[in-house]
């Protein structure tokens, strides 16, 4: 009896010299230690630095922070079936999804990203640089990444989802990457990474340009071993701590042979090198529509900027006003360059957003650093303030640069008239509309300027998405427009009677 209590008061003492023994590495606070006992922790039957592939299929959500009814949470939701490998010595990721939109295919390297929709030699293919730090969203890849640092350093520590973290960081190129590390468990908990987008590419790219400075975190949680390693079965992705994407998996392989074809990047995948910054006008944003079409003055004195997202210039008597700033503050400024081409000598006075997604005021830090007022339905223009205070340190642009006087943004609550005399406008909220959105009557034209409640993308250019139909034809008959033609963010002068005829056709009685 004795011998057996003194043998389980031996095994009660090694295993309390074993779990100190654990936490000492915490304790001493070497980044190195913290690294190690955390790729320990994972390492449940075969060691995470001999990990060589790991492929895991499941369904991502995509949650549509950009674009959505409203500002903030919840945000529109798009679920695809995801397979997804990766080579974690080349540093090569591929994943296949599958939707109701179709079927397209990812391959990332460090250097690239093509994006494939369809199958086969008739695929489309679309190069662009990689989305910033992508390869830190992995664990197993942070954690080698951060062990093989130069710089790799304690940071203080925090606590997260009411659980003590450890934290490291080191730099991969020119972003600064944390890995918070659960004190009591050893694994990691999410990785963050500080990046900027600024290429021209539309899927997560245009979006985020104006926000600056991203925080881009991955939470990990379900932990399940597989094929002796520790793996979190759910990712969920933060930008700027909203919730962006989530990654849940089904099942995962360890060291599966990854056919090398999968990777293959052809001759002509060549990342395009320009910034957003310098996209000149005319130039279609990757990925995004492309309409092809000339700058063209569509009435008088009223000038239609056709790209990826419209811009319109009204001049009126002591200004000029510019409808919607997309894109970015380079592109903006291309813009404000052609306004002065057109109209020598003549300022612009105001800039008039039709929007709140992030893409079509992407552009409005330009306008702010230039002093010019910046009109917005209200709940956007909380939305545009948040993003002219954003921190550029990444990539700094001119409103970051200088000091200059607060921006003027101006919530339009009701109709507001700007100007007088020829083409004055009338910028008025679509209160009929399920979403924010201004929409802006030139009377001396007849013209009506319909945000992006009209997009002509349906077949043989017809229109799409009756409902915000609807909600247009509703709120013009209450401003009692006479309205003649309409353009938008993504279309070219188009009778208005095609908004009726569309409505009729979707068995609506108008």
């Amino acid at each position: 009896m004795q011998s057996g209590i003194r043998s389980h008061i031996a095994v009660i003492t090694a295993c309390g010299l074993a779990f100190a023994s654990s936490r000492t590495a915490f304790a001493e606070k070497t980044p190195q230690s913290i690294v190690d006992l955390a790729m320990a922790e994972m390492s449940v039957g075969r060691t995470l630095q001999a990990v060589s592939t790991i492929t895991v299929a499941g369904r991502e959500i995509l949650y549509d922070v950009v674009e959505n009814d409203h500002p903030g949470a919840p945000y529109y939701v798009y679920f695809s079936d995801i397979r997804r490998s990766t080579d974690l010595s080349s540093e090569r990721q591929r994943t296949d999804s599958v939707s109701t939109t179709g079927k397209t295919s990812v391959i990332l390297t460090p250097n690239l990203s093509v994006a494939m929709s369809g199958e086969g030699p008739a695929a489309k293919r679309a190069a662009s640089a990689p989305p910033p730090s992508w390869m830190t969203q992995d664990p197993i890849q942070a954690l080698r990444m951060a062990r093989a640092a130069s710089d790799l350093k304690v940071e203080q520590s925090v606590t997260w989802h009411e659980a003590r973290q450890q934290v490291v960081s080191f730099h991969n190129g020119p972003y600064r990457v944390r890995l918070l590390i659960d004190s009591q468990t050893g694994l990691p908990s999410a990785t963050e990474a500080l990046v900027s987008f600024d290429r021209p590419a539309s899927s997560g790219v245009v979006a985020w340009d104006v926000w600056g400075d991203v925080v881009e975190r991955t939470e990990y949680m379900n932990w399940t071993v597989v094929d002796g390693i520790r793996y979190p079965y759910q990712w969920d992705v933060f930008r700027n701590g909203a919730l962006f994407r989530t990654v849940a998996i089904a099942e995962a392989h360890v060291d599966t042979p990854i056919d090398p074809v999968a990777f293959a990047v052809a001759v002509t995948d060549v990342a395009d090198p320009l910034s957003i910054e310098d996209l000149p006008l005319g130039r279609a944003v990757s990925g995004a529509p492309a309409p092809n079409k000339p700058i063209v003055e569509i009435a008088r004195d009223i000038i239609q900027i056709p790209n990826s997202w419209y811009s319109t210039l009204v001049r009126q008597k002591d200004g000029i006003v510019v409808i919607d700033a997309p894109i970015s503050a380079g592109y903006s400024k291309q813009v404000l360059k052609e306004a002065a081409r057109r109209f020598p000598g003549i300022p612009v006075k105001a800039l008039i957003t039709s929007t709140g997604f992030f893409w079509h005021i992407a552009g409005v830090r330009e306008y702010a650093a230039r002093g010019i007022p910046i009109y917005a339905e209200p709940r956007n223009a909380e939305l545009i303030q948040k993003m002219l205070a954003a921190p550029h340190s990444l990539v700094p642009d001119d409103l970051s640069k200088t000091h200059h006087p607060p921006p003027v943004v101006i919530p339009v609550f009701t109709r507001l008239t700007i100007g007088k005399g020829a083409n004055v406008v009338a910028v008025m909220p679509i209160r009929k509309g399920t979403g924010p959105m201004l929409m802006t009557y030139i009377k001396d034209a007849k013209l009506l300027h319909t945000g992006e409640m009209v997009q002509p993308f349906g077949p043989n250019e017809g229109l799409l998405y009756p409902e915000s139909l609807i909600e247009l034809t509703e709120q013009v008959r209450e401003e009692a427009l006479d309205v003649a033609q309409i353009i938008g963010m993504h279309m070219s002068p188009t009778p208005w009677s095609k908004v009726g005829d569309t409505l009729k056709e979707a068995g609506v009685r108008i």
